[in-house]
């Protein structure tokens, strides 16, 4: 038993030691997929990198299309980490470090246009609805389906953030679609633009319904700047939550200053999203990553206040990978004395379906020698038992299947001493 538990835990020992030294030193350098310089994801990229700057960590900010891009680049391996916009289909091989933030989708039209606030009535318009590739023209393709649009009803400019926001200016574009932090910087500008106005849409919990990964929020009245009030009136507004999503094999002292980057990033409060909302472990259509939902839940390890980040990982790291192998070990180690006490029996055990069989055979035999070589046989498993090697506590399993033989053997002599005067007549 002892030689059982010794091996078991050397075997645990090595394995820790595999899974900690196969790549303890942390790596300095991470990719992130972050759209378009001047975006909102590229902003919030920027951030990410001043944060990992501080432990000696190069992020770099890999340009894209935008969210449909971003999964592109991590699918292809171009990139390590992506913000990725909610419904857009993520690649395999990845996992989710957090819900991050709430990405609105806002529209635009020029001041005094009469358009429909239904967007199901918006056939003939001239929509700047995103870029190939981009976050906001997956959206749209959603919302046309909601709203029950045909194909090519729109009429859709593959335009995005600043294009956009010209196209809607000079009259090429009708409506102008964003999906985007509230802190996008092509935003910004549109908001106090006197020719543009916010649109109001109807129906929004119907489109919600029927539009993947969205919600309903409220925009509340001057949540964008007082003066002027912008929007004049609370404002519902379907919204996606965007994910910080990395590929699956990503070192863990990375996955840990990312997820307190976004801690220190995503936390706060703003118009559309209360204080501590941001990040969270949400589940969602990615499996998410062990410790980086830990870090979001709890924050950093005690052990961080000792020990260097990159080492709390490795060691958080093997405890998520071990607390399977625990609960399956435990029960086992338990279980293991009464298994060996089995094998110990069994070892005895054995014997008795050839003991009964004698004794079955005896009571029915009908000749001397028939009696006589049934003896024969049970002096052979008798000798058979006295040279099994078993432990002391165990041994007396062995000496009552010698006592057992004895009484079998005593009743087929004593038939055989029934036997012997008819054999002499």
């Amino acid at each position: 038993m002892r030689v059982v538990i010794g091996v078991l835990s050397i075997v645990l020992a090595l394995a820790a030691m595999w899974v900690l030294s196969r790549d303890l030193l942390p790596p300095k350098e991470v990719r992130l997929a972050a759209g378009a310089p001047g975006g909102g994801y590229w902003a919030i990229a920027e951030r990410y990198r001043d944060r990992l700057a501080r432990d000696g960590i190069r992020l770099e900010i890999i340009e894209s299309t935008g969210s449909v891009g971003n999964a592109e680049l991590l699918r292809g391996g171009a990139a390590d980490v992506a913000l990725l916009q909610g419904g857009v289909a993520p690649p395999g091989g990845v996992e989710s470090l957090g819900a991050m933030f709430l990405e609105p989708m806002f529209f635009f039209a020029r001041r005094g246009a009469e358009l429909p606030a239904n967007p199901g009535r918006w056939a003939g318009l001239r929509v700047a609805a995103g870029g190939a590739g981009s976050g906001t023209a997956a959206a749209f393709d959603g919302l046309e389906r909601a709203a029950g649009l045909a194909p090519g009803a729109v009429t859709r400019l593959a335009l995005g953030g600043a294009q956009a926001a010209d196209a809607l200016r000079t009259g090429a574009a009708d409506i102008a679609v964003f999906v985007a932090p509230l802190s996008a910087p092509y935003l910004a500008p549109l908001f106090v633009d006197p020719g543009v106005v916010l649109m109001r849409l109807d129906h929004m919990t119907a489109l919600s319904r029927r539009m993947i990964q969205t919600e309903v929020i409220t925009l509340p009245a001057a949540g964008i700047d007082f003066d002027p009030v912008v929007p004049p009136d609370d404002l519902r507004m379907l919204a996606m939550v965007a994910q910080l999503v990395a590929r699956d094999d990503l070192h863990p002292s990375l996955v840990d200053r990312l997820a307190m980057a976004a801690r220190g990033i995503h936390s706060g409060a703003d118009a559309i999203t209360p204080a501590g909302r941001f990040p969270a472990a949400e589940p969602g259509p990615l499996p998410m990553n062990a410790y980086a939902a830990t870090l979001i839940r709890e924050g950093p390890s005690s052990l961080q206040d000792v020990l260097p980040y990159w080492v709390v990982a490795q060691v958080n790291r093997f405890a998520i990978l071990l607390l399977p192998l625990v609960f399956i070990a435990v029960p086992l180690i338990r279980a293991l004395p009464g298994l060996y006490a089995w094998q110990m029996r069994r070892r005895v055990f054995r014997y008795y379906r050839a003991i009964r069989e004698i004794d079955m055979d005896a009571r029915a035999a009908a000749s001397h020698d028939r009696l006589e070589a049934l003896v024969q046989a049970l002096d052979g498993i008798d000798a058979e038992l006295a040279r099994l090697s078993l432990p002391p506590p165990y041994r007396d399993r062995a000496y009552t299947a010698q006592i057992h033989i004895n009484l079998v053997r005593q009743r087929i002599e004593a038939r055989l001493d029934r036997m012997a005067p008819r054999a002499a007549d």
